[in-house]
């Protein structure tokens, strides 16, 4: 599925919850949702808006006063594009497949960590980050440290 540059706003919001709350009973439901999203292969010409908000709000446990933003629908006029850039997808899929992981195991901390080393590539994507990797790098530089990993590289795959 096709998204446009807001709903990769969106997705940084949702990054941004979950590193703020990681103990949100609704989180196993939201990583969920965005990943099916990430996942779902275009098969027409057909973009939709506002495709992460709905999806978000049909959650029955969703917490209105952290997401008091799903319940508004925005038409954009101005300055959207669409990101049809499948390395995008795959790289935000592979890190909520990471969070939805720590979120069954109970692992809160690892996923408030990548929540944290996560929550700006949505927009580095939405932007057209001149320099992802530079910038991928610096945001991911505490996780990998605290966890012996290469973040960039196990996203990339």
């Amino acid at each position: 599925m096709l998204l446009l540059n807001y709903d990769f706003y969106d997705i940084h919001s949702v990054i941004t919850m979950l590193r703020a709350k990681p103990k949100n009973e609704c989180n196993f439901e939201v990583i969920n949702a965005v990943l099916d999203i990430l996942r779902t292969p275009q098969i027409d010409s057909t973009i939709e808006n506002n495709i992460i908000r709905k999806r978000l709000k049909k959650i029955e446990k969703l917490d209105k006063d952290d997401f008091l933003w799903v319940y508004v629908d925005n038409i954009y006029t101005y300055g959207w594009k669409v990101i049809k850039d499948d390395a995008c997808y795959s790289f935000l899929a592979n890190g909520f497949q990471m969070m939805l992981e720590y979120a069954e195991s109970g692992e809160i901390q690892r996923l408030e960590d990548l929540a944290d080393a996560m929550h700006n590539i949505p927009i580095f994507f939405a932007d057209g980050c001149k320099n992802f990797k530079k910038a991928v790098k610096i945001q991911f530089a505490h996780y990998d440290k605290t966890y012996k990993i290469n973040l960039l590289k196990e996203l990339s795959k």
